[in-house]
């Protein structure tokens, strides 16, 4: 399945896929432009910045006012309403239920993070293939995605590295590196989650990579 990280961290979150399907919106409107000629949905996670960016929803919403927004989040549709995208362009999907958009079919599972937060399932159906976009979620031990085509799946840190590190840090990072774990995934919890469902042809990426807590090095 053809796919292309815009941005994967948390400077900002855009993946595109199939050049149809946009996952997260928190990067800049110049960046997202050139594929916006051929996105037809995008689906947006949840409420932070770094995946729903106000100013670039708002240009978008101008700009290519027939794209349709999709998340389970009521916050999210409520920022989407305030950033101008028309009503009639949002879906609110509820989570653990498959929906036909057409050219794709959507399913949002709910996920642990700080606040509302969606997995998402997909099957783009002009190459009958499906996947799977996994961020910004501290487990996936009830998740089930056998055998999918494409798995986009967080592995912000190595539970090694960040518990080094939160032994070395100062008092200032501790408050935020004892948050880690608890809203983000970790690369043993995204592996195992890979073996036992990842297929023969199955491929994987992983995304929202920690530079500071995966290898260790600013």
């Amino acid at each position: 399945m053809k796919y292309e990280i815009i941005g994967s961290s948390s400077k900002g979150n855009a993946i595109v896929v199939e050049d149809i399907l946009l996952l997260d919106c928190g990067v800049s409107y110049a960046k997202i432009k050139p594929y916006l000629k051929k996105v037809k949905i995008i689906f947006i996670s949840h409420e932070h910045k770094d995946h729903l960016l106000p100013s670039t929803i708002q240009k978008i919403a101008y700009n290519k006012p027939t794209i349709r927004f999709v998340s389970g989040s009521k916050e999210v549709t409520k920022k989407l309403l305030e950033n101008g995208v028309n009503k009639m362009n949002i879906y609110y999907m509820q989570g653990g239920k498959w929906f036909s958009l057409g050219l794709v079919n959507l399913k949002l599972e709910p996920m642990k993070h700080d606040v509302e937060n969606y997995a998402l399932k997909f099957k783009i159906n002009n190459v009958n293939k499906k996947g799977i976009y996994i961020v910004d979620t501290a487990s996936v031990e009830n998740l089930k995605a056998e055998k999918y085509d494409l798995y986009l799946i967080e592995a912000n840190y190595k539970e090694e590295t960040l518990q080094r590190h939160l032994q070395e840090c100062s008092q200032e990072e501790l408050v935020y590196l004892q948050r880690v774990p608890y809203t983000h995934l970790s690369y043993e919890k995204a592996n195992t989650f890979l073996i036992d469902n990842m297929g023969a042809n199955s491929e994987f990426q992983y995304i929202h990579e920690s530079s500071f807590n995966f290898e260790g090095d600013e």
